[in-house]
């Protein structure tokens, strides 16, 4: 029997924009996840919601602005569909 090759390819989310409120939602959505940030729920979502987010989601939308991708939008995005394509000609 021919063994056969598999790869698992995983992006853990973007932001839908570069706007404060997308990328707040992104992050909040991202950090509240007990695999990302492992203590204890309270704590987690005190730290996320009352101190990360309404600190972190201005100055992170600066940055997601200035390399925003125009036709895929976040450029981890982009990243995963380019690596995604090479992988593709690869393994064929």
């Amino acid at each position: 029997m021919k063994s056969k090759t598999a790869i698992l390819l995983l992006n853990l989310g973007t932001p839908d924009s570069p706007s404060r409120w997308d990328v707040g939602s992104y992050l909040s959505q991202f950090l509240n996840d007990p695999r990302v940030i492992d203590i204890p729920w309270l704590a987690r979502k005190i730290l996320v919601n009352c101190i990360i987010v309404p600190f972190r989601s201005g100055s992170s939308s600066k940055l997601y602005k200035a390399i925003w991708d125009k036709e895929y939008g976040s450029p981890l995005l982009k990243h995963t569909v380019d690596l995604q394509n090479k992988l593709q000609k690869v393994v064929g």
